[in-house]
């Protein structure tokens, strides 16, 4: 029978400060995101001006709209429950774009909702592929693909905003003019 390998102990804890520094790295880049995405341009207030869909996105032109009650219902039944959200905007355009827009009570209440359905679809779902974050316009961006579509969602403020595309070349410019509006 052989002796169990001894490990001398200052190998032992360079793994634990290693272990430990990248969790510190982990929880250090978790909080500057929530601290990026939560933060409001100064002077915004969480509903300043309203909920606001372009007039048209990428050329194509609004179709249909809804707003206040019946978005909150349109965005409930995707979601198979009601969030907590205090008002939404929901737009189709003309190509087959769909903007959805729910406002939250404040920046915090919207990183929990935002959080909350990323962590639902961190590994995909049955509809959709497993979200990446890419940098578009200098913000982070979740996308993802299902329905014949590329999604793009992202937290702006006390906002959550979700934008579904036809694929082709207008998608990048549609989420890049929808960053201008909500940065």
């Amino acid at each position: 029978m052989t002796p169990a390998a001894v490990v001398p102990p200052e190998k032992r804890s360079s793994g634990r400060l290693i272990s430990g520094v990248g969790l510190a790295v982990l929880f250090a880049a978790i909080v500057v995101t929530l601290v990026v995405n939560t933060s409001k341009p100064s002077g915004e207030t969480a509903l300043q001006g309203g909920l606001r869909v372009p007039a048209s996105l990428a050329g194509n032109p609004v179709v249909t709209s809804l707003r206040g009650g019946a978005a909150l219902a349109d965005v409930s039944r995707l979601h198979g429950k009601t969030i907590d959200a205090v008002d939404a905007a929901v737009a189709r355009y003309g190509n087959g774009t769909t903007l959805w827009i729910s406002a939250s009570s404040s920046a915090l209440a919207a990183s929990r909702l935002f959080w909350r359905m990323n962590r639902r679809m961190a590994n995909g779902t049955e509809v959709f592929s497993t979200p990446r974050l890419q940098q578009i316009a200098g913000r982070s961006v979740f996308v993802t693909e299902g329905i014949g579509q590329i999604h793009y969602y992202y937290q702006s403020g006390a906002r959550v905003i979700w934008l579904a595309v036809p694929p082709g070349p207008h998608a990048a410019a549609a989420i890049e003019a929808l960053l201008d509006l909500y940065p």
